[in-house]
C-alpha cells in the first residue's frame, strides 16, 4: 500500500488535496534531504478531507524548491482517496489515525502499511513528529500531546500555549512516533478559516530550523495543559 520516493514527484506541488490522486498511487511517504540529518516527520490528510497540513506542506516545499531545507524532512501523505472526494474516510476504509502501532482495530494491511512508516522512520533517527489535522468546530488551535515530557511540552508550545494531553483513543499517530521522539498532533480549526494553513506552515519551518529542545523545563505561565479524561458521544436520533 505504501509508495516511498526520495524527491518530490514532479507536479504534486501544484496539486490542491483533491487531485493528489493524479500523481500518487496511494498513501505515500516521501523523504527529502536537508542540513541536518536527522528528519522531521509530517503527516497530512489522515483524514481525506482535512487538507491544511498539505496546504502548509505544499507551501514550505515551494518556499525551499531550489534551496537546501534546513532539516531532513519526511513527508507522509495519508489517505489520498478519501481526499479525492472530500471525505474524512472512505466506505470500508479504517480511520488512518486508528490504525497506527498499538492499535486495537483489526485492519491488518493499513496496521501494516503503518508499521512500515514507522520502521522507516526509527531506521532514519528522526527528530521529532507532527500530525496536521483540522476540526469540525470553531476551536483555537491548539497542539496534543500523548506524553508530559518536557521535549514535548516545548514541541507543543512552538505552535501554541494551548495543549491537550491524552491517552485514547489508541493507534494515533502521535502516540506511535512518542516511542521514538517528541511528537504532536496540532489542531489548526476548520479548513479553510483564516490562518490555518499560515500557522500550520509557519511550525513547520521553525520545527526545520530547530537544532534541538531546550533543556529547561517549559515554564507554567507558557502553557495552559489540558487532559482528556472522557469522550461523549451523542447519538444522532438526539436532536
Amino acid at each position: 500500500m505504501l509508495t516511498q520516493y526520495d524527491a518530490v514527484p514532479p507536479g504534486l506541488l501544484d496539486l490542491p488535496a483533491a487531485r493528489l490522486g493524479e500523481v500518487l498511487p496511494g498513501p505515500t511517504l516521501i523523504h527529502l534531504p536537508g542540513r541536518r540529518t536527522q528528519p522531521l516527520f509530517a503527516s497530512v490528510l489522515l483524514h481525506g478531507n482535512e487538507d491544511t497540513g498539505w496546504l502548509a506542506a505544499q507551501a514550505v516545499l515551494k518556499k525551499y524548491a531550489t534551496a537546501e531545507l534546513p532539516r531532513a524532512l519526511s513527508l507522509f501523505i495519508g489517505n489520498v482517496e478519501a481526499a479525492r472526494t472530500g471525505q474524512r474516510r472512505l466506505d470500508g476504509q479504517p480511520d488512518y489515525n486508528r490504525v497506527w502501532p498499538g492499535s486495537e482495530e483489526a485492519h491488518p494491511a493499513e496496521r501494516a502499511m503503518m508499521q512500515q512508516v514507522v520502521d522507516a522512520m526509527r531506521a532514519r533517527a528522526v527528530f521529532a513528529s507532527i500530525d496536521i489535522h483540522n476540526n469540525t468546530g470553531l476551536n483555537p488551535h491548539y497542539a496534543c500531546v500523548n506524553r508530559l515530557a518536557q521535549d514535548f511540552l516545548h514541541l507543543a508550545t512552538l505552535f501554541s500555549r494551548i495543549v491537550v494531553y491524552f491517552v485514547r483513543p489508541q493507534g494515533v499517530q502521535s502516540a506511535a512516533f512518542a516511542e521514538l521522539c517528541p511528537a504532536v498532533t496540532l489542531e489548526c480549526g476548520k479548513p479553510g478559516t483564516p490562518g490555518g494553513v499560515e500557522h500550520a506552515a509557519a511550525f513547520m519551518e521553525a520545527c526545520l530550523h530547530l537544532s534541538e529542545f531546550p533543556v529547561h523545563p517549559v515554564a507554567p505561565h507558557d502553557v495552559d495543559l489540558f487532559h482528556t479524561v472522557a469522550t461523549v458521544k451523542v447519538p444522532d436520533l438526539v436532536g
